[in-house]
């Protein structure tokens, strides 16, 4: 194929010892894969959704009673006998 007749639109072009790593993302809706050549250009493009993710997740148990978690955690460990020892 010559130079010119190459549209970065429709294709694309990549040595023939690179890899192509495809990240699925949802868009619109719509399951749609990207296509890299190398693992910065991977993550560059996928740290904004992993941050978006994390900084999501804030706040997310605030409204919980942490005491009365806590409590009923330590209630049922006293409630259950341990689990014997296992021999193969």
């Amino acid at each position: 194929m010559a130079d010119s007749a190459f549209d970065p639109r429709r294709g694309l072009r990549a040595d023939h010892d690179q890899p192509l790593i495809g990240i699925v993302a949802q868009e619109n809706d719509r399951p749609v894969v990207h296509y890299f050549t190398d693992d910065e250009s991977v993550k560059a493009a996928s740290v904004p959704g992993s941050v978006e993710r994390a900084l999501s997740l804030l706040g997310a148990w605030s409204d919980l009673d942490w005491e009365a978690a806590e409590a009923e955690l330590d209630r049922i460990r006293h409630a259950n006998p341990p689990t014997p020892p296992i021999s193969l």
